[in-house]
């Protein structure tokens, strides 16, 4: 009995790799002829995990329990990934992921946080009740990287073709500020993937550092990612811009935490969303936005060097002139550029509990 699930294992893991190297690619667009080479910058993100969910009933079950909707990644000119939003019953955020498709559709890539990997997959599990689904991690085997630029410029640059047929490449799925996700093999080079990207190209690849990384990157886009600063069970998902950053779909059927989410939505109005916040001094043990009075409209999430993103009240923040402070010195916050011209709206923002 133990030798036929060993080997069922085994079938298992190798059609995963089979998967990985025959994604179905996106169009990829060759960068501009420029007068000038430009730069871009290729990060490994060690703080993602991908897991493998593979079954006959793969759609259904993701369905059902995301905000986006998974059956737009089987149409052959549909995206290909997603971003979305796993809930609890009562509508909150439990984890974010990108879904990632393959050539085979019975086969999806879920990203998402390294620390809360355990928790998601036990949570997916939970909800498999007799569907034939399998869920593994396939850390092992294949790890995300990021191409952006600096500053989140222009996201066509690094929509460059590559001559590596083990890689999948796809553009973020929430902003094209943020840049191009790289699945690639985990026993691969920082050098050979730029060799692969750009050999005999106009754009140079630079590491990541202390001044220009994918998290300095989000921060300044207003961007939470993860279980820190996305902590399970703290925010509804338009407070997290779920429908801004093309997370959650409104004309699907129902998935756990639809229900409010729905009406949040119909409502019009949400008191609270994340933003990005300047910092002037370096960030101590509260993390807590006041006013000059002392009234608290938020919280930082994330912070490094003097960028942060945190979840605020819009309608004090952005529409009063309050002067801001965290930890006792001044911040500011920032309405992100890619926000709805109508946020924030001028009407009383409505409270949600």
């Amino acid at each position: 009995m133990n030798i036929s699930k060993n080997l069922k294992y085994l079938r298992l893991m190798r059609i995963c790799g089979r998967n990985l190297s025959d994604f179905s690619h996106p169009p990829h667009i060759a960068p501009a002829p420029q007068a000038g080479r430009r730069s871009c910058t290729l990060e490994q993100l060690k703080n993602r995990e991908l897991i493998r969910v593979h079954g006959s009933e793969v759609v259904p079950f993701l369905q059902g329990l995301v905000t986006n909707d998974v059956t737009r990644l089987q149409h052959p000119e549909g995206p290909s990934s997603i971003y979305g939003l796993f809930l609890n019953k009562g509508g909150r955020v439990l984890y974010d992921t990108i879904i990632y498709r393959t050539n085979n559709p019975e086969t999806y890539l879920l990203e998402c946080d390294r620390d809360a990997s355990s928790e998601f997959r036990r949570n997916l599990r939970m909800f498999r009740v007799r569907k034939q689904i399998d869920i593994d991690s396939v850390d092992d085997e294949y790890s995300p990287w990021v191409i952006f630029t600096k500053n989140g410029g222009d996201g066509e640059l690094v929509h460059a073709t590559h001559n590596l047929p083990e890689l999948f490449v796809a553009a973020d799925p929430r902003l094209s500020s943020l840049g191009t996700r790289v699945l690639a093999p985990t026993d691969i080079s920082w050098a050979k993937l730029v060799k692969g990207f750009w050999q005999n190209s106009e754009v140079v690849a630079t590491p990541a550092t202390a001044d220009n990384n994918y998290q300095l990157l989000r921060y300044k886009q207003g961007v939470g990612e993860g279980v820190q600063e996305l902590p399970p069970g703290k925010c509804f998902p338009l407070e997290a811009n779920a429908d801004f950053l093309n997370g959650v779909s409104f004309n699907k059927g129902c998935y756990i935490g639809q229900e409010l989410t729905a009406r949040i939505h119909h409502s019009g109005v949400i008191r609270k969303r994340y933003m990005p916040i300047r910092l002037t001094a370096p960030l101590g043990s509260n993390h807590t936005v006041q006013s000059v009075a002392g009234a608290n409209l938020g919280r930082v999430f994330g912070h490094a060097q003097n960028r942060g993103v945190a979840l605020l009240r819009i309608e004090q923040v952005l529409n009063g002139q309050q002067e801001l402070t965290v930890d006792g010195d001044r911040c500011y916050a920032e309405r992100p550029e890619w926000w709805p011209r109508d946020v924030p709206s001028k009407r009383r923002v409505a409270s949600i509990e």
